[in-house]
């Protein structure tokens, strides 16, 4: 005949099967592969491509910004750049300052060009020593005069005309635009007040923040691509030159930097771009390619990157091969990186602790599928790397794998939400998944177990709320009242083999919270999947009495990417273990109806 749920087959049973009767394995006959829309697809070794997308924004090139302070201490008498964003070139005059100092310095530089003088109208056959002091006494006076600031040509002027003058002049070191102005006229300065700021924008850098999952596939020297919203639908291109080695704790994310040519100024400092990099995978996901292979690297400037040995043209730094450079954060190797065994997305189903795939292989000429628990590392794409549990060649379910799984459970075989006893894993504070729970007598609408065990579930709910609110006393008072409504917890109005399921459902929940003394969030986190998995026990069993269903969600990010489920009122995600950081990371997985059955979310 037919199952009257999902209308396959039935199978029948024969004395060869006694050997799988606890093998996750299912033999389909033809029409019931058809019923399942069963679709398979090859474990093959393929070269991935994984695409990362990143946010950030334009910011000026540090290495190119130039503050422009007074040497000396002085007045401001005037300014010949008196607004911000205008561009000057090397040489273009900026301000001109006042200062008494510039006298007595501007004389000794005259004095000991006088002495030069003298020496040399002295007859001949004299001692040269004079002529040597005084020169060296000018080159002193002249070389003060350079550090303190002053143009070149006003030093000429000085030289020519012998008239000191108490006004220099400040010009501009190098070309660019003057990004913040201090300095007004008529403003007292000291030695290192500074006056402008200077910034060369024909070069500048693109912050972009990338995901803590997508750092491993960051290397500096990728190309990325990205476009700004002010030029939307055209594309600019830069390569990565660092990678920061510290993770931001409230973001999650870590910056990376581009230096990106910017002749015709068409980036501007604070514009916000998109970003995108296509990173090739290969086994194990290690990244296969490495730009940066063979080239030679300034280990201070990382954005320098030549075919071969010479200097750095930035710092004169010796480059050095890549693959010596530290600072760059990975390795680098030119070797060849073999294409990772993968299987699609589609194949995998996913526990929290455990990822299973059903393999497809022929059993009396027909098709048999058997569960197997897989190591994945890291998603790429569509595709999920296999490090251990498959081999090359078989053929692994991509549609249809839940409809297998379903028929397991049904007989009672080890699937995905049950595991087989023997090689079940111990239970840790990551996930706890609890079995089908048996059924109690029944669910009886108003019954006395659920007046005594209401306490109990109100409170856990409101720890589950209170830690997604991060709110201590909350959580602590709640993790009280769930301990002092289990005292009186008693199963009112059952009969025979349920009072012991109620009293070990019950036990459940007492030995799974933490100890009186362990009231912080952390430890409350820790305990609370376990503490989950009891409670959701219990509900699956005898039900509640609330007037809505309780719901379920699972965070695959908890404990380090193992996951974690809890339960809570409403379908709005509410992460506990997270609280304000991620609070709405998760999935609702279903609901826990009154009867306690299980629904899916609206």
């Amino acid at each position: 005949g037919q199952c009257p749920i999902c209308f396959m087959d039935l199978i029948p049973v024969r004395a060869g099967d006694a050997e799988d009767e606890d093998a996750p394995r299912l033999t389909l006959s033809k029409r019931a592969r058809e019923l399942a829309r069963v679709e398979t697809s090859s474990v093959e070794r393929r070269k991935l491509a994984h695409e990362i997308r990143m946010v950030g924004k334009v910011a000026p090139d540090e290495t190119l910004i130039t503050y422009i302070s007074s040497y000396i201490a002085g007045r401001l008498d005037r300014l010949y750049v008196d607004y911000t964003g205008i561009m000057v070139r090397k040489g273009d005059h900026l301000a001109e300052i006042y200062s008494p100092e510039l006298l007595v310095a501007q004389r000794e530089y005259l004095v000991a060009l006088d002495a030069v003088e003298q020496t040399r109208t002295r007859p001949a056959g004299e001692s040269d020593l004079g002529a040597a002091s005084a020169g060296t006494l000018s080159q002193l006076a002249r070389r003060k005069l350079e550090l303190w600031g002053i143009p070149r040509d006003q030093i000429e002027a000085l030289a020519e005309t012998r008239q000191p003058s108490d006004h220099m002049r400040i010009d501009a070191p190098l070309t660019g635009w003057v990004l913040e102005r201090q300095g007004y006229t008529g403003m007292y300065v000291d030695t290192g007040t500074r006056i402008f700021t200077l910034a060369d924008l024909r070069s500048v850098w693109v912050l972009l923040d990338a995901y803590e999952l997508d750092v491993g596939f960051i290397r500096a020297g990728q190309e990325v691509e990205f476009e700004a919203e002010a030029f939307l639908g055209q594309a600019f291109k830069g390569r990565v030159s660092y990678v920061d080695p510290v993770l931001n704790a409230s973001t999650r994310t870590v910056r990376v930097r581009l230096v990106v040519a910017n002749p015709d100024l068409r980036l501007r400092p604070e514009m916000f771009v998109r970003a995108r990099v296509k990173v090739e995978v290969g086994e194990r996901g290690v990244v296969a390619s490495n730009s940066l292979a063979g080239k030679w690297v300034c280990p201070m400037h990382l954005e320098v990157v030549q075919d071969g040995p010479g200097k750095c043209d930035k710092c004169g730094m010796d480059l050095e091969p890549a693959e010596k450079v530290e600072a760059l954060g990975q390795p680098v190797s030119d070797e060849p990186v073999p294409p990772a065994l993968a299987v699609p997305q589609a194949a995998v189903l996913l526990t929290g602790t455990r990822a299973v795939v059903y393999v497809e292989t022929m059993k009396d000429d027909q098709p048999s599928y058997e569960g197997r628990v897989v190591d994945l590392g890291p998603r790429v794409g569509d595709y999920y790397i296999v490090d251990s549990g498959l081999t090359e060649g078989e053929r692994v379910v991509t549609r249809g794998a839940l409809m297998i799984d379903s028929a397991l459970q049904i007989q009672a075989k080890p699937s995905m939400m049950q595991p087989a006893t023997a090689t079940a894993p111990e239970a840790t504070t990551a996930e706890m998944e609890p079995a089908e729970a048996p059924k109690a007598s029944g669910y009886v609408e108003g019954a006395m177990y659920h007046q005594h065990l209401a306490p109990v579930v109100e409170a856990y709910l409101a720890l589950t709320a209170a830690l997604a609110g991060e709110d201590a006393g909350k959580a602590a008072a709640a993790a009280n009242d769930l301990r002092r409504g289990l005292q009186s917890a008693e199963p009112h109005g059952l009969t025979g083999e349920a009072v012991d399921l109620f009293k070990e459902r019950v036990q459940a929940i007492r030995a799974a919270l933490p100890a009186p003394d362990q009231t912080s969030i952390a430890a409350l986190r820790d305990g609370l999947p376990t503490l989950s998995g009891a409670v959701e026990a219990y509900l699956r069993t005898f039900g509640h009495d609330r007037p809505h269903a309780v719901v379920k969600v699972f965070c695959p990010m908890a404990f380090d990417d193992k996951g974690a489920s809890w339960l809570q009122v409403g379908e709005t995600v509410n992460n506990p273990y997270f609280g304000k950081k991620m609070l709405r990371c998760g999935e609702v997985r279903g609901t826990i109806e009154r009867d306690g059955e299980g629904g899916k979310p609206q």
